[in-house]
């Protein structure tokens, strides 16, 4: 398949690009700086229609992953609108060059917990993709509308959306960071400890481009099977968040995470291979 990544000099286009290359398919790299590697590069801004109108001639997949990452270094007007005005371009783009499908980096941030600053918890656990999302800041409301035209786009074109909800990525790249962060489980108690490792994630978009059939709209989270914190799941919960009315106690023995993956298991043959403890214990 022709593919087209934007985003793709972003840190999990490092892994996402030789991900889609290994299968055979012509991948094409969109960005305003060029990816790590050999592969063909086009530099556009996702702000601006015309670039993506010339970038997606001809492909049959889009897989979005460009946008502002965090709220932490830019004016929140600024990711609310990269974000969200980016997206609708995307999907306007590629309803326009015949594209078949486009598979949208939503976030867990979505539910809103991540980065929230009046505190709520869960309304149950594990969390599936029918919690309702709760978003306050700019980041987490930006994904939960990219979500939304995702499903708008849908209705109006017949454009296959998939919308992934990626855990934080962890690279290995980064691993003294996440020593730091492992110390102390309240450090990541607001996301609820989630992650998923960035080679499970690449495989997620890679898979989520070439199942043939799925539903026209579709979210999915793409967790790790287990949490980034030595404590075991329900410890971490009784300590965090004891007044979560419902939990599923026997589904989260051990150290599983509180996202639910099966639906990216069943619709996207999606099962995670890699855990933090592997590469930084």
């Amino acid at each position: 398949m022709k593919i087209v990544v934007t985003g793709g000099g972003g840190m999990l286009s490092r892994y996402l690009l030789p991900e889609l290359t290994k299968q055979g398919h012509e991948v094409t790299a969109c960005d305003l700086r060029p990816p790590a590697g050999r592969y063909r590069f086009l530099r556009i801004d996702i702000m601006k229609m015309g670039d993506l109108d010339w970038a997606f001639a001809g492909a049959d997949v889009v897989i979005h992953l460009a946008a502002i990452p965090h709220i932490f270094n830019d004016p929140p007007e600024r990711v609310f609108a990269v974000n969200t005005l980016g997206t609708y371009n995307v999907l306007e783009a590629s309803v326009r060059a015949g594209v078949r499908r486009v598979v949208v980096a939503s976030s867990d941030s979505a539910i809103g917990f991540g980065f929230r600053e009046r505190d709520f918890g869960p309304d149950y656990l594990p969390l599936d993709e029918d919690h309702p999302r709760y978003p306050q800041d700019p980041y987490s409301l930006s994904k939960a509308f990219s979500e939304d035209l995702s499903a708008a786009f849908t209705r109006r074109s017949g454009l296959q959306t998939v919308c992934l909800r990626p855990c934080m990525i962890l690279f290995q790249e980064r691993i003294e960071d996440y020593r730091r962060v492992l110390s102390d489980a309240s450090r990541r108690s607001k996301p609820l400890w989630v992650y998923v490792d960035a080679r499970d994630a690449a495989r997620a978009f890679r898979l989520a481009a070439e199942v043939p059939d799925l539903p026209a709209h579709v979210v999915c989270f793409v967790t790790a099977a287990d949490l980034t914190a030595r404590e075991e799941t329900l410890e971490l919960l009784d300590r965090f968040y004891p007044d979560v009315p419902q939990v599923d106690r026997v589904r989260l023995t051990g150290y599983r995470s509180v996202v639910d993956g099966s639906r990216a298991e069943k619709l996207l043959g999606f099962r995670p291979e890699y855990s933090w403890r592997d590469w930084i214990d």
